[in-house]
């Protein structure tokens, strides 16, 4: 897994809320990419059922695709027996969230919580790493709970605390949400240098396209990016970056997403599946709020009501 993400070095960040299933599964039929990042598995009171992992992971076709099943909580023998069992269920890694920045999340310590108690936290990464014994792991964070002076000494002690093949390191501390915040850069070469040459660096946050994620790789020494909203603006970035033979498909931004919501407007609307809550929603972030798309897809629920 790590040699092919030193290939193909640019993911689709996980969105909670976003993917729906029915999304996931247009974007598998138009070959969008061939690795997915889950939105995150919350674990809380037991172990989630085999039957349960593979529902959740079906519509990001692990036959087919390298899928990481994200999760996310605070019990490390519990978290531990998921991961495992997330393996046994056809993902290809597992990745533990340590940065969601959800109030609710982070008030069980979950998520971004993680960083209040790094010292826990490296137990969870230990327990983890020890059921795995070599499946690939990856740690999503950010830099800090409330400020980036520690992160530093964070990452130096989750990285030594078992095996981790990758960390994916979002620039701002928990607290800082989706503000705007200067100092990107800075703070994502820092974070590089005190991890470990073995373990693979990939950046996240308001990375726009392919061309600012090469440089960014370029300049920081890292090994990747994450692109999150930005790549629903364009979903065709990939597909033109690693396969240009493709290029007709989608030869810019626009026909993108034309073509991906000409797919959308002819899924069904099923429970747990896909809504017109859910086409709504998505007509934002493909076309944005102001776009004609997102007024018909509104006028159209009201309808409905």
């Amino acid at each position: 897994m790590k040699d092919f993400l030193k290939k193909y070095n640019i993911l689709v960040a996980p969105m909670e809320g976003v993917m729906r299933p029915g999304l996931i599964e247009v974007c598998n039929d138009l070959e969008l990419t061939p690795v997915w990042v889950t939105p995150f598995l919350r674990v809380s009171e037991s172990v989630p059922k085999e039957k349960e992992i593979k529902k959740f992971l079906a519509p990001f076709a692990p036959a087919t695709n390298r899928v990481i099943l994200q999760i996310m909580g605070v019990d490390k023998d519990k978290l531990a027996e998921t991961a495992l069992r997330g393996m046994a269920c056809g993902a290809t890694g597992i990745d533990l969230n340590c940065g969601c920045p959800s109030h609710q999340v982070v008030r069980h310590g979950a998520g971004g919580g993680m960083l209040k108690d790094p010292d826990r936290t490296a137990r969870i990464i230990e327990a983890i790493s020890q059921k795995l014994s070599g499946g690939f792991f990856s740690i999503k964070t950010r830099l800090g709970f409330d400020s980036f002076a520690n992160s530093g000494h964070i990452l130096k002690l989750w990285s030594s605390a078992g095996q981790v093949d990758m960390f994916t390191l979002h620039y701002r501390t928990v607290q800082e949400g989706y503000r705007s915040v200067p100092g990107r850069e800075a703070r994502l070469a820092a974070a590089c240098a005190v991890l470990p040459e073995h373990i693979l660096r990939f950046g996240n946050g308001d990375i726009t396209d392919p061309v600012e994620a090469e440089k960014l790789c370029r300049t920081l020494r890292l090994d990747g990016t994450m692109i999150g909203r930005a790549f629903w603006h364009d979903p065709g970035m990939l597909v033109r970056h690693f396969e240009p033979e493709r290029l007709s498909q989608m030869p810019d931004a626009r026909c993108a997403r034309q073509l991906l919501w000409d797919a959308l407007q002819q899924l069904p609307f099923r429970k747990n599946f896909w809504s017109i809550g859910n086409a709504i929603e998505t007509s934002g972030l493909i076309f944005g709020a102001d776009s004609i798309q997102f007024r018909e897809m509104k006028a159209r629920f009201s309808t409905r009501r």
